[in-house]
């Protein structure tokens, strides 16, 4: 270890005495034993595009009072708008970042995660006027774990925000690509970022909202996958009075129990993509129901990009 630390100080010292930090930081990054990370950029340098047809995509993050969309107050919104054609990203085109008074002081828990303080939310308010007018031009929002942001957006904020929220497509960045595919071992912001060699300072809206775009850009294909992604059209399928002995063939099977005290009724359930209907149809039928056409009779919601993510898409209407 000693010697470790004496040949460290003569490789810093050696480093410290090129011309140029260009020069140095790219020795560093070619030395075994260091690893270089930039922070994340909070500008884009844009781009052209040769496209007839161009669309606005929104990232949204939330810092809140805590984890239940149905009571906890939101604290914070970052929203970074962009423009995009059929290729790529073309140029940032709107950012907004605004704080909000809780009815209750923020939770010592909340303050340690974000850094946010009573100081810094008393006296303020989101401009959700100004937040409508950036959604309304938006043709997809985006969020890094969509399930929590979406379901805050639509529970609490003004309605005329709710209103405009569900008439929108989500896509989500840590779902929507398969990030353990491309090689990663986890799809947290943070990680992501860092595997790509990047940095920042996490849990602030706004700069959450340019660290999910960095991801996007630089991860080779993510925002083709996600878009991807959006397209597809998914259904949720209600097992219901299924035999109590095929319970481990439906768990098996990726299907997941419902008690009925939710907006779900009593059954195994499970979220197909669209194409694998028939397949599932016909293996209910003949393993668990054991007569034809039984499974035609289902309930089931149709999950599309206007819904997914939303405790909507989490019953049968």
């Amino acid at each position: 270890m000693i010697h470790f630390c004496y040949y460290s100080f003569i490789f810093i010292d050696a480093i410290m005495q090129l011309p140029s930090l260009p020069l140095a930081l790219e020795t560093i990054a070619e030395h075994p034993d260091y690893l270089v990370l930039q922070r994340v950029p909070e500008r884009f340098v844009d781009k052209s595009s040769s496209e007839d047809q161009c669309f606005v995509a929104s990232i949204i993050d939330l810092e809140t009072m805590g984890l239940n969309p149905s009571k906890d107050e939101i604290i914070e919104i970052g929203l970074l708008s962009f423009l995009f054609d059929k290729e790529r990203i073309i140029s940032v085109t709107e950012q907004f970042n605004g704080l909000q008074e809780p009815s209750t002081p923020i939770p010592e828990e909340i303050t340690r995660i974000t850094g946010i303080t009573d100081d810094d939310v008393r006296g303020k308010a989101i401009d959700w006027g100004a937040i409508e007018q950036l959604i309304q031009k938006s043709h997809l929002i985006i969020c890094h774990n969509a399930g929590f942001d979406r379901n805050f957006l639509e529970l609490q904020t003004p309605v005329f925000i709710q209103d405009v929220i569900k008439k929108r497509a989500f896509g989500c960045s840590q779902k929507d690509v398969n990030w353990h595919l491309l090689g990663y071992e986890s799809a947290k912001l943070e990680y992501l970022n860092f595997k790509l060699g990047y940095f920042y300072d996490g849990h602030r809206a706004l700069t959450d909202c340019w660290a999910t775009l960095n991801i996007l850009i630089e991860q080779e294909g993510a925002f083709e996958e996600l878009k991807e992604s959006v397209r597809k059209k998914q259904l949720l399928i209600c097992a219901e009075n299924a035999d109590f002995d095929k319970k481990d063939l439906l768990k098996s099977r990726g299907y997941r129990w419902s008690d009925g005290k939710g907006a779900l009724p009593k059954c195994w359930y499970a979220i197909l993509e669209q194409e694998r209907l028939a397949e599932e149809k016909a293996w209910l039928d003949d393993i668990i129901y054991n007569k034809a056409g039984t499974a035609s009779r289902l309930k089931s919601q149709t999950i599309t990009a206007y819904n997914r993510y939303s405790l909507r898409a989490q019953g049968i209407e």
